[in-house]
């Protein structure tokens, strides 16, 4: 006689980028790859493993690569899965930092003080910074329009040893169309020799505008207002990024 199957419930979401997807909470093969990552505690691990889990759980049910997402996509839909999967709460422990002056010996010690913090995973929305924008004006008469980094783009710039050629790729392959008073040219129809060329003709100046658009666009991040219950030293913490998440 065949074992019984077990039904599993979708879930829907809304990315930041406005993508639907439908999702389902991740089992007991998808949480022990989440153990094993927790334990390496590598980076590069940890971001391999967010994939694998989220084709496993969100790939195979709506059809979506998920190396083409934007990285704020990603993690925003990382953060529904766990919620969905094992609890819509973590708690996040904290080490105080703080340098204090022992009573007892007069010597000055850190305290060493750890705390927690529950966090809803669910009421964690992504932030825009100031100013954001997708076009970026170069000049009086051109000007580029930007795309959002991919998961794949991210875990290739996320390696130590990326060669300064490949973080030059980056750069240019996040470039969508460029345009001057006249016209608009999209980078998929024309060389990627000529918009390397373009970019090898930028200035400092330039560059630091088009650097704008990658330091202000969505990021899933919380603001944790930190207290030690032992010392009171006060603090704002920011947590972000997908390893900050993942317990």
């Amino acid at each position: 006689m065949a074992l019984p199957k077990l039904t599993v419930p979708l879930y829907d979401v809304v990315c930041p980028s406005g993508l639907k997807v439908s999702f389902r909470p991740f089992l007991v093969k998808e949480e022990k790859l989440l153990m094993i990552a927790m334990q390496s505690k590598e980076t590069e691990t940890i971001i391999n493993t967010a994939k694998q889990i989220l084709e496993n759980c969100i790939g195979s049910v709506s059809g979506i690569d998920v190396d083409k997402l934007p990285l704020f996509d990603v993690e925003f839909l990382f953060l529904n899965l766990r919620a969905r999967s094992i609890g819509e709460q973590v708690t996040l422990r904290y080490k105080c930092n703080q340098q204090v002056v022992n009573a007892n010996t007069g010597n000055t010690e850190v305290c060493n003080t750890v705390s927690e913090y529950p966090i809803d995973l669910l009421g964690i929305k992504p932030t825009f910074g100031a100013g954001h924008s997708k076009y970026v004006q170069l000049t009086e008469s051109v000007g580029v329009t930007l795309r959002y980094p991919t998961f794949k783009a991210f875990r290739n710039i996320s390696r130590k040893d990326l060669p300064a050629d490949e973080a030059f790729m980056f750069l240019v392959e996040c470039i969508e169309s460029i345009n001057d008073a006249n016209s608009v040219v999209f980078t998929g129809d024309v060389p990627q020799s000529e918009v390397i060329e373009f970019v090898n003709d930028l200035n400092h100046i330039q560059v630091d505008k088009m650097d704008q658009f990658f330091d202000t666009m969505p990021k899933i991040e919380l603001t944790l207002n930190f207290k030690c219950p032992k010392c009171a030293h006060t603090e704002g913490i920011v947590v972000k990024g997908l390893d900050s998440f993942f317990v």
